[in-house]
């Protein structure tokens, strides 16, 4: 992790940011770009850092569009803010979603709890690498799906940030993203909207990703399917949370923290969660001041 205080001067003179039209123009193919921003990350968080921060600031960063569609133009805005209000920017971020998608959220705590009480370090280097990936254009992955959905950008740098040992125990190795948009193919037809799509080992969601970017491919929509999936590792979980937002799978998703190869499915608990995360919301809506 870098480590001292950002440049006071960066923070004012923002001429280093290009604007979001010529951001745009210049992105690479959506797989050379997101191996550029996992790049940008990498470089900042070596594997063996703690992993929540950067996968957090990445995946709320990514998710910015889809909170406020207008984020790509307000760039410049929020590079602007010192670390504290980039942090408050973050936590409001996730807040918001909240709103809209309790579960998903608090499936992905993991990537957003330590906003709490950040250090000043941590803010000071989120500032430092939100600067980076707004440059490398972050807001425009996340607002395109052309883009969030062409690969696994946020189950990739969990990959580059863990060591191989450290993957083998999470069982997170990553299936190359041109074998999962091949496989889902033979099944392009027979998948109506309320169709259940399951997956027993997911992982941060490869084969979730690529049936997701067939149905839109195809015009259908994958917010009108049910999915349901289990994976083993609380992190791998947050990540697929903060996935499902990402690729715009809509409210039915049900993701259990279990090892369903070993027979323990985990739904029944991951659908209590569910519940208990939307019954939290409804209750903050009817009393947001109690």
């Amino acid at each position: 992790m870098s480590s001292g205080q950002p440049d006071r001067a960066l923070l004012r003179d923002l001429t280093w940011l290009p604007s979001a039209h010529a951001r745009r123009a210049f992105l690479p193919d959506p797989q050379e770009h997101a191996r550029r921003l996992i790049g940008t990350v990498t470089a900042l968080w070596p594997s063996g850092s703690s992993l929540e921060v950067p996968l957090g600031t990445t995946a709320a960063l990514a998710l910015l569009p889809l909170a406020d569609a207008e984020s790509p133009e307000l760039a410049h805005d929020i590079a602007a803010l010192e670390p504290a209000g980039l942090v408050t920017v973050l936590r409001q971020m996730w807040a918001h979603l909240w709103l809209s998608q309790p579960y998903l959220v608090e499936r992905a705590h993991l990537l957003w709890r330590w906003l709490a009480d950040p250090s000043q370090q941590t803010a000071d280097t989120v500032t430092e690498l939100t600067h980076h990936l707004f440059k490398g254009g972050v807001l425009e992955f996340g607002a395109n799906p052309e883009r969030y959905l062409a690969t696994d950008l946020l189950g990739r740098l969990l990959q580059q940030l863990s060591d191989r040992r450290e993957k083998s125990g999470r069982g997170a190795f990553h299936t190359p993203d041109v074998v999962t948009d091949h496989m889902v193919e033979y099944f392009a037809d027979d998948l109506p909207p309320g169709t259940v799509i399951g997956e027993a080992a997911a992982g941060s969601g490869a084969m979730w990703r690529a049936q997701a970017r067939l149905l839109h491919d195809t015009g259908r929509d994958p917010a009108q399917y049910r999915w349901v999936a289990a994976e083993i590792d609380p992190l791998t979980v947050a990540v697929l949370g903060a996935n499902s937002l990402l690729w715009r799978l809509g409210s039915d998703v049900v993701i259990a923290c279990a090892d369903a190869l070993a027979g323990d499915s985990g739904m029944a608990q991951a659908q209590l969660e569910r519940a208990g995360a939307t019954a939290r919301r409804d209750a903050f809506v009817a009393d947001p001041h109690p």
